[in-house]
């Protein structure tokens, strides 16, 4: 009686040695499986970026180029690459992504042309002006209706008194002043993008944005000794 349940003992020993060695062979043929799937990957990226490369530096040679662009194949390259991941001409991207303290940004319109293309809404932006024109109180928000659930979108209001507070409106050189209206339109789009529609942007600022936010440069001071 003992010898059969030693035997038994031994026999299942064996069949979950066996069970363990196939289980370290499948995760081993997995583990080879998504190893030569990331290298492959990784080939496939690499001939993907030299051939953007490529194009970057026949965009760069270019005079009708804007500056921000014109001999410069590494701003060419981030260019063509947005293009790619957005399914558009790398001259549209070029023409409408500006550089502001050294890093892009959306100019104002096309900011409001990549809302109203999304297609994810019913209708274009609508521009909502509420408060007395020139003064604090006169502000702008967007709306429209998204086409999923039919759902109206009210963005958030940008003021002059807001604008004031952000310390945008006095800050050296803004637009804010000379063309309040305009500003108004380009920040409340901004910021119902960045709130309903993120992605469009893709991370990026507005260039308006990227000029406000930017640090004033303080004058040096020169000591006479």
């Amino acid at each position: 009686m003992n010898d059969k349940m030693m035997d038994l003992e031994t026999a299942q020993t064996e069949l979950e040695a066996q069970g363990a060695q196939a289980v370290d062979m499948s995760a081993s043929a997995l583990c080879s499986a998504e190893a030569m799937q990331q290298t492959k990957s990784l080939a496939e990226n690499m001939e993907l970026l030299t051939n953007i490369a490529k194009v970057a530096r026949i965009y760069a040679k270019s005079s009708v180029v804007p500056r921000d662009y014109m001999n410069n194949p590494d701003n060419c390259f981030v260019a063509v690459e947005i293009a790619g991941r957005m399914g558009v001409s790398p001259t549209l991207v070029m023409q409408n992504l500006v550089v502001v303290q050294g890093r892009p940004a959306w100019s104002g319109q096309s900011c409001i042309a990549l809302v109203n293309g999304c297609g994810k809404f019913s209708h274009d932006l609508d521009f909502v002006f509420e408060g007395t024109p020139g003064s604090d109180d006169w502000g702008c928000h967007c709306e429209t209706v998204r086409k999923s659930d039919g759902r109206k979108l009210v963005g958030t209001t940008i003021t002059l008194a807001l604008a004031k507070k952000e310390g945008w409106y006095n800050k050296n050189g803004s637009k804010w002043q000379s063309i309040p209206q305009q500003m108004l339109m380009y920040r409340a789009a901004s910021w119902f993008a960045r709130t309903y529609c993120p992605e469009v942007l893709m991370g990026f600022s507005t260039a308006d944005e990227a000029e406000d936010i930017a640090p004033v440069s303080s004058p040096k001071v020169v000591s006479i000794k």
